[in-house]
């Protein structure tokens, strides 16, 4: 019996959770999106509902959420803070998730409220996964 294969790119100047996010640091923020294995999971992303920006988060708080075909995916944030922005773009075309996962199809940018929130601090973001990391907890589901 063959095993199905799935094709996808994990970025590597990346970070990644268990939900299949990915974070990217930009200044004092993060930009947050869905990483090439969880639309290839779900399935083609058919909308995405964003969060107002200016929008207040708790830890573990709804962040977004995606449809596809078969179901409906709520994400939720590791981080408290601020969204300070959303990308409205892949709300009117989800397809920029389906086609540009890492790039035009970006979901959110969260001002975390870590008071000592440093972009160069590894141990903020330490319950994260380097892109290796990700890809060998990606063999092991």
């Amino acid at each position: 019996m063959d095993d199905d294969i799935i094709e996808f790119t994990i970025a590597q100047d990346r970070k990644y959770s268990m939900d299949h996010l990915w974070f990217q640091q930009k200044d004092q923020k993060l930009m947050i999106g869905v990483s090439e294995f969880m639309r290839v999971e779900i399935g083609d992303i058919l909308r995405v509902i964003l969060p107002q920006a200016e929008t207040e988060i708790d830890e573990g708080g709804s962040l977004f959420s995606l449809w596809s075909a078969d179901e409906k995916v709520a994400l939720t944030s590791p981080f408290s803070g601020l969204i300070s922005d959303v990308n409205g773009e892949v709300e009117i075309n989800p397809d920029l998730v389906n086609d540009s996962a890492y790039n035009d199809g970006w979901i959110i940018l969260l001002e975390p409220h870590e008071l000592q929130f440093n972009p160069d601090d590894k141990q903020f973001l330490e319950n994260l996964m380097e892109h290796d990391e990700y890809i060998e907890y990606l063999s092991e589901l």
